[in-house]
């Protein structure tokens, strides 16, 4: 543990002793949204965040990894390697079942701590790899999906390439579900599967994962809320098939203006016209009812996973703490599922999360609606 904090505290030096030489810390050098920020306090602020986590004591959760095998039905792979969080103080509440797929290209354990906060407010969290990272599909030659705006062509095949995958990413969501329910039959099955109900459970992901999780609401009506962490959606869910209640979290991007969408650059323009696509699905899917989105002010794509706290991204931190913009995510989260899961009214304001306007806390905005 001193360890740690003697790492932090050293890291946090060398940070420090570079802005004078980078300009980092200059709040003009840190403008998003049009905001300037306080760079030195905010990043002093990550770093006593980074601190106090490294020294809190264990919580009691509980991780595990395995390999669900095949119920019979699948036509698929023989197992699907998923990680668990739990927790460990059984009977502490009711417990409902989420499904979490990661970004595109990333492992199960890429919101490993939202997991075990989630964890930790009683809920089950499964996550999967995406396919590109799934071990039991590391000889299947799945290709990576490549977001290619370089022409006209390459954006049209990038798109159809995201309806494939998505699909067989939501399909993997029921086969996991299924495989749930086959474990959960078993005289041998985990403690924390026992009784957990298998029928009305929620799905969410970070980028690519977001997609996912709102494809496989459409196909499996197991799947009854679901929430898409800052993810452009692909397959069913970009053309109006999602019809549950629906959390969007955004980060801090620009809304692309019209003339982005012909801008001469084809990156740009190919980019600004499946962002503005997005946003008018996304448009219509906040509006309806029991459906909301919030954003972070001046945070970055990776804030919504763990990485922005690793100290690869360490520059973002000047920006926005990234431990308590997870908190405020996850505390979303909760609240959100909740809401559609457990059934329980909001009557303690402390956990509203993002759902009661009145209590929302600084860092957060909640969005009515998408304009630009």
């Amino acid at each position: 543990m001193l360890a740690v904090l003697v790492a932090i505290l050293a890291f946090s030096g060398l940070a420090l002793a570079a802005l004078g030489l980078a300009g980092i810390g200059r709040p003009e050098s840190w403008r998003v949204s049009g905001q300037a920020g306080r760079p030195i306090a905010t990043f002093a602020a990550t770093l006593l965040s980074q601190a106090r986590r490294a020294v809190a004591g264990p919580r009691d959760i509980l991780h595990e990894t395995l390999r669900l095998p095949d119920d019979g039905t699948s036509r698929s792979t023989p197992f699907i390697t998923v990680d668990v969080w739990h927790s460990a103080a059984a009977g502490r509440r009711e417990r409902r079942l989420l499904l979490y797929t990661p970004g595109s290209g990333k492992t199960r354990r890429d919101n490993a701590a939202t997991a075990a906060d989630l964890a930790a407010r009683g809920f089950v969290v499964v996550a999967l790899d995406d396919i590109e990272q799934a071990p039991e599909l590391a000889q299947s030659g799945m290709r990576p999906l490549a977001f290619d705006f370089s022409s006209g062509s390459a954006y049209e095949a990038t798109l159809g390439d995201g309806d494939v995958k998505v699909a067989l990413q939501a399909a993997r969501l029921s086969s996991v579900l299924d495989r749930l329910a086959a474990l959960q039959r078993q005289p041998d099955a985990p403690a924390w599967l026992a009784g957990l109900p298998l029928d009305r459970v929620g799905a969410f992901g970070w980028s690519f994962g977001g997609s996912t999780a709102a494809e496989a609401s459409i196909g499996d009506p197991r799947i009854v809320a679901v929430a898409n962490l800052d993810g452009w959606l692909f397959g069913m869910a970009a053309r109006g098939g999602v019809a549950v209640p629906y959390l969007l979290m955004l980060s801090d991007f620009p809304f692309p203006a019209d003339p982005v969408l012909d801008d001469p650059v084809p990156e740009r323009r190919y980019e600004a016209r499946l962002t503005r696509r997005d946003l008018i699905e996304e448009r219509r899917l906040i509006e309806r009812p029991e459906s909301l989105a919030i954003r972070f002010p001046r945070t970055v794509h990776e804030n919504l996973s763990d990485l922005a706290a690793a100290p690869a991204y360490w520059r973002t931190w000047f920006r926005v703490d990234p431990i308590r913009t997870k908190a405020l995510a996850d505390s979303c989260l909760a609240a959100f599922f909740g809401r559609h899961l457990h059934d329980q009214a909001d009557d303690g304001r402390k956990d509203a999360g993002c759902l009661d306007e009145s209590v929302l806390p600084s860092g957060v905005e909640r969005l009515h609606t998408l304009a630009w």
